[in-house]
């Protein structure tokens, strides 16, 4: 078993490019994404749609505390989990929802079915054969 020496820190700090390399490089290029952070993207969509905490806290699962820290603290950010479950809401993906992107209806459900566990996801298609059954049978 190797033991992280300090040789093997030496080459780390050699061969990888340093952390101040972004603050000298032109950020135009880099994507939406990337431009925007999630707790502006928050913030943004609450404003835009009308959202109230409690809708939020509600419908996605996610605390209180962690949206209101989101709401309030520049420098705040939320888990993985997190963000999906409040991108979803909104019909979006993690990306979609960052970098403010619009999306159609199609999008915005494919965004909530990937939330779904398995047995869900046959549920629900299982509902949606029933429906087209019975509007096929009028």
């Amino acid at each position: 078993m190797r033991i992280h020496s300090k040789d093997s820190a030496n080459w780390h700090s050699q061969r990888q490019v340093p952390n101040d390399t972004l603050n000298k490089k032109d950020h135009r290029g880099l994507s939406a994404a990337m431009a925007h952070d999630f707790r502006h993207a928050l913030v943004w969509h609450m404003d835009n749609e009308g959202t109230s905490i409690t809708d939020l806290v509600s419908a996605t699962g996610v605390s209180r505390d962690v949206i209101n820290k989101l709401r309030a603290r520049p420098e705040s950010s939320t888990t993985v989990e997190n963000a999906m479950l409040i991108a979803a809401y909104y019909g979006k993906t993690v990306n979609q929802f960052i970098s403010l992107e619009q999306t159609d209806s199609d999008d915005a459900a494919r965004s909530l079915i990937e939330l779904l566990t398995p047995e869900e996801r046959r549920l629900l298609e299982a509902q949606m054969r029933g429906l087209i059954a019975a509007r096929d049978e009028k």
